[in-house]
């Protein structure tokens, strides 16, 4: 067992050298022509589209202008490579960021592209004290060891992110869709049609609650092009992937199905996401005290008893040691 130990320790500090300087070379090298490639395809866009008339290309070397040579060269390569047979539309990747708010039509090239980066840049950042030491050299398997932690930590750093995000705005819908429900039922029995109340409080929580609000006027604009009305709640419900969304769906599904007033099951609907809010509210009440616990350990009492008895610790050793 010692000897494979040996060997193996043998080969890290012999092959590990040239792959930990190839892998800054290859990182450098990539920065740099990715940053080259990404100023020589800026500029004015209005000198950029001057020229593009001038030498007769068409609109779509334009778009693709648009783009971003970097993002057509190098990240796209990575997305395809990394696409799963279905494509991305149905992934759980798509799902996630659309419930951390990003829509943007290359938003899964940014994101790819961000963990590619960072699993590089971490790597590097912990190699450059190590380069530039002039002290103790650490051992190379600790090296090893630090720098594919790195790795993994860059790559999965922007999913920890997402994540987070996705989390907060969840949270943001669980704290304004009470109030979103009370104002609707207001629309509803003040006479408005159940599409015009969803315009309507998408509108008016513009300010208290904009994450809401865009996702109500989404809503809104699919009712407009066409969308089934069960549709386009669902896809709410997907995006903020709230059960309460959810119930609120089957709930006007019934209403419209049996022909029983929408405005009642609206209220009566309001009134249990209330309710629930008032339960959430409690339970994170009921958990503060076990939170707490540990910084009130290792911060507050540390400082309580320093300042409550310091100055007596002080005294009885100034006593022990001068004399009464």
């Amino acid at each position: 067992m010692e000897g494979l130990y040996t060997t193996l320790v043998s080969l890290i500090e012999t092959y590990l050298e040239p792959v930990l300087y190839g892998s800054v070379f290859l990182f450098v090298t990539v920065t740099i022509i990715g940053l080259s490639l990404w100023l020589m395809s800026g500029g004015n866009p209005v000198d950029r589209r001057l020229r593009e008339i001038a030498e007769g290309n068409s609109r779509s070397s334009h778009v693709a202008h648009t783009e971003g040579a970097f993002n057509v060269k190098w990240i796209e390569p990575f997305v395809k490579l990394m696409e799963p047979p279905d494509g991305w539309q149905s992934s759980n990747l798509k799902s996630r960021l659309v419930r951390a708010g990003i829509r943007g039509p290359k938003a899964i090239n940014y994101l790819i592209a961000a963990k590619l980066i960072a699993a590089f840049a971490l790597p590097l950042l912990i190699l450059i004290p190590f380069i530039f030491s002039t002290g103790t050299t650490p051992s190379t398997a600790l090296v090893a060891l630090l720098v594919s932690g790195g790795g993994l930590m860059g790559f999965y750093l922007p999913d920890f992110i997402l994540t987070r995000k996705g989390k907060k705005r969840k949270l943001a819908f669980e704290e304004g869709f009470p109030d979103a429900m009370d104002m609707l039922v207001v629309c509803v029995e003040a006479g408005l049609g159940l599409d015009a109340a969803i315009q309507r409080v998408g509108k008016e929580l513009q300010i208290s609650h904009p994450e809401l609000s865009t996702e109500l006027k989404l809503v809104s604009l699919e009712l407009r092009a066409g969308k089934g009305r069960a549709d386009a709640l669902r896809a709410l419900a997907d995006r903020t992937a709230m059960d309460d969304v959810r119930s609120l769906t089957s709930i006007l599904i019934q209403a419209e199905h049996f022909g029983t007033s929408v405005a009642e099951a609206l209220r009566q609907h309001s009134n249990e996401m209330r309710t629930l809010r008032l339960q959430r509210a409690k339970e994170r009440a009921a958990k503060l005290p076990v939170t707490l616990i540990f910084p009130i350990i290792f911060f507050i009492f540390p400082a309580l008893f320093l300042v409550v008895l310091g100055p007596s610790v002080v005294r009885i050793y100034l006593a022990f040691t001068q004399g009464f």
